[in-house]
């Protein structure tokens, strides 16, 4: 249990929170197991809890009409997803790509904790102004860039964030960015033009700066040189 203490304590969702409130609020967290390859409904009424993802990989999507699946977000190790904040109105499903263990707390937990702690409710208000702004750059990213530019917008995700490492499988990445996994390789063939080359799942770069042109405005915030003098959006 104190593996599981230190853990959450890291996370932002509970930056700045007293370690008593803290240690209270986690005597009601549960666990969660879920296998490689399995797949659930997050409705809002049987999940109607906040999770936080201790380790694995899934990704969580939303049929179309024509029965096509859109994926809407891939949730990794620490990140948090709250099924209580979705709406009603349809279900999203979550597909698990790797075993994924998750720990939750219910609603009335979160509510209680929020009527009492202000931090924690600025912290849930980042939360959702985060996911909110996520969810705007992905439609621009979907509706607006080519393929090519949505591969090298992942890609330089992927620099900032995780020292030029394919952090996904290749076919996951290609269906977030609501491409085939061919538009996906031709782009990557695409981008040697660029100086970009993907090895196995290392990106190669040869200046440090080929992937810049993808940049954005959120990406970049992430970026120690975004808008100084070594960054060529500036």
């Amino acid at each position: 249990m104190n593996s599981d203490f230190d853990f959450l304590s890291s996370l932002p969702i509970f930056k700045n929170i007293s370690e008593h409130e803290l240690h209270r609020l986690f005597q009601s967290a549960q666990t969660v197991e879920y296998q490689k390859d399995e797949t659930i409904v997050f409705d809002t009424t049987q999940h109607n809890n906040l999770y936080l993802v201790h380790q694995g990989l899934f990704k969580l999507t939303k049929l179309g009409q024509r029965e096509d699946e859109l994926v809407i977000r891939i949730v990794d190790q620490n990140d948090v997803v709250s099924p209580m904040h979705f709406s009603p109105s349809y279900n999203i499903s979550a597909t698990f790509i790797k075993r994924t263990r998750l720990i939750f707390f219910s609603k009335n937990a979160i509510n209680d904790l929020i009527a009492k702690n202000h931090q924690f409710s600025m912290n849930i208000i980042q939360l959702l102004a985060d996911s909110t702004q996520s969810l705007m750059l992905f439609a621009e990213v979907l509706q607006l860039k080519t393929t090519r530019e949505k591969v090298g917008w992942y890609l330089i995700r992927a620099k900032i964030d995780n020292d030029l490492k394919f952090s996904h499988p290749k076919r996951l990445i290609a269906s977030y960015l609501g491409i085939t996994p061919e538009s996906f390789s031709r782009a990557l063939t695409d981008l040697k033009n660029d100086g970009v080359f993907v090895n196995n799942k290392t990106i190669e770069i040869d200046t440090g700066y080929e992937l810049c042109q993808y940049c954005d405005a959120v990406t970049g915030s992430n970026c120690k040189d975004f808008k100084s003098s070594d960054c060529i959006n500036h």
